[in-house]
């Protein structure tokens, strides 16, 4: 193919096209280039180098990018590269071009145009109300969700970073926060990470399918974040969870509701900013709610926030109790170094909620916080 001519480079462009799985080849905006586009609105331009003996691509990105300070740096590749084996030329070029593009491009393409996205963004707005402390804070990011039988699919993630990893026990508020941003969130069994993405135009007609799982089993997969939520070895026990948590999402759907649930909460209290910002707060200091399916509680003591009988007044408990028992221990029915636990607990949880506007007292079973002024109730 002649490079110098516009039908020559658009022949390079269709050629490699077809080997990137792009949608299709076109004319390039300018004169003397040539465009790849992808099904997903992806674009990237060719242009030769004179005397076309190599060819530069580059990456298109949206105006908004240079605002943002985002960018990806062209490449620049050879026209001729040998052919192998019964290969011609042309095919040869093709294969070489598109084998820089994969791994030279592609990935900081996708970097670029994730991070401008409307769900990343609507994302990144929430968490921003997250407190940001040395080497501990929030943070975005996609990553690949293997799928039997097809190509990876990337799927947006949040999560609270620690020096040890991610952490459980802020997954569930962050995903409460993207929630009330207006996303729609998975949180994988026993994950830090909240899968997140941007509500459908249309409802599926189940949101968890059972799918087979990419090693053995039956995963339940969220059709909206493309999250698997857990893998089970029964097809028929996965079916039944799958069918139970559809009803509870059609349920909250339904009374636009944003989370029926938030570990370390008494229920009535979801919707109160107040006493959802003392969760926070606690568990973004490494403290771990109650009420988590995944926690050990006859290891981990767990808070639970409480409304007083007073208005503006939160009663923080510390649990540690056995597995299936309905009623919290206390501090009472202890043994003796268990106590001095308890009480080191609860004065943990009073030093993270001391702040202005708020009074906190030690109590012999929990922490008092009264807000002054007492917020105004619904």
């Amino acid at each position: 193919m002649d490079l110098s001519t516009a039908a020559g480079l658009e022949a390079l462009a269709r050629d490699t096209a077809a080997l990137l799985g792009a949608q299709r080849a076109e004319q390039g905006n300018t004169p003397g280039r040539a465009r790849i586009v992808y099904a997903d609105g992806r674009a990237l331009e060719l242009a030769p180098n004179r005397p076309h003996t190599k060819i530069t691509v580059s990456a298109v990105l949206p105006e908004q990018a240079a605002a943002q300070g985002l960018a990806v740096e062209p490449i620049t590749l050879t026209a001729q590269p040998r052919p192998g084996p019964g290969e011609t030329q042309d095919e040869a070029t093709a294969r070489h071009t598109a084998d820089h593009i994969r791994r030279r491009l592609l990935p900081y393409q996708h970097g670029a145009l994730f991070w401008l996205s409307p769900a990343v963004g609507r994302a990144r707005t929430a968490l921003s109300a997250l407190p940001d402390r040395p080497a501990e804070r929030w943070a975005i990011t996609d990553v690949p969700v293997p799928r039997p039988q097809k190509q990876d699919q990337r799927c947006a993630i949040a999560w609270w970073h620690t020096p040890t990893g991610e952490s459980r026990a802020v997954a569930p508020f962050i995903a409460d926060m993207l929630r009330r941003a207006g996303l729609v969130t998975t949180e994988p069994h026993g994950s830090g990470h909240v899968f997140f993405a941007e509500p459908p135009a249309e409802q599926p007609d189940a949101r968890i399918h059972v799918t087979p799982a990419a090693q053995d089993g039956w995963d339940l997969v969220d059709q909206l974040t493309g999250a698997t939520v857990r893998t089970y070895d029964d097809a028929e026990w996965a079916q039944g969870i799958a069918e139970g948590a559809n009803r509870e999402y059609e349920a909250a759907r339904r009374a636009g509701t944003v989370s029926l649930d938030l570990p370390g909460l008494w229920f009535e209290l979801i919707d109160k900013d107040e006493f959802r910002s003392l969760a926070v707060e606690l568990a973004t200091s490494g403290h771990m709610p109650y009420g988590l399916l995944d926690v050990d509680y006859t290891q981990t003591p767990g808070f639970l926030i409480f409304g007083g009988s007073e208005p503006g007044v939160a009663r923080v408990a510390r649990l540690l109790e056995p597995w299936g028992s309905l009623r919290p221990g206390d501090r009472l029915e202890a043994p003796a170094h268990e106590a001095e636990r308890f009480d080191r607990d609860l004065e943990a949880y009073a030093r993270v909620l001391e702040a202005p506007g708020r009074t906190v007292s030690i109590a012999e079973h929990a922490v008092r916080v009264t807000f002054d002024p007492a917020p105004s109730m619904p």
